[in-house]
């Protein structure tokens, strides 16, 4: 796994969805160096964090797309998009930063 910003994954926290419990994630992981942690099965508030995450993106990539009248081929990079609006906007639970300011160290230079 390639550093990023100085920064290695050490732990991957996931549900125990069938994409993470099969011999290649975990042959990734163990070439990779990180460890790999389940949640129990059934339980998604033990993932409140990331399930909120996934549905506000959700909920952005929706209006994005019907916002704009555009089809759903254009989901992924309305996914994107909605993913990147999140990580450049401050929010309060965050002491006003946001994600891109956090992991950079410095607010994104938009122009």
């Amino acid at each position: 796994m390639e550093s990023f910003n100085d920064q290695t994954l050490k732990k991957l926290v996931s549900d125990r969805g069938g994409e993470f419990l099969n011999h290649q994630f975990q042959n990734l992981c163990e070439e990779c160096g990180f460890e790999h942690l389940k949640s129990p099965a059934e339980t998604p508030q033990h993932n409140g964090f990331s399930e909120r995450a996934n549905q506000t993106i959700l909920e952005k990539t929706c209006c994005l797309l019907n916002g704009s009248n555009l089809s759903n081929s254009y989901w992924a990079e309305a996914v994107n998009t909605a993913t990147l609006l999140r990580n450049l906007v401050p929010t309060p639970s965050r002491l006003n930063r946001s994600p891109y300011n956090i992991w950079e160290g410095s607010p994104p230079q938009i122009k």
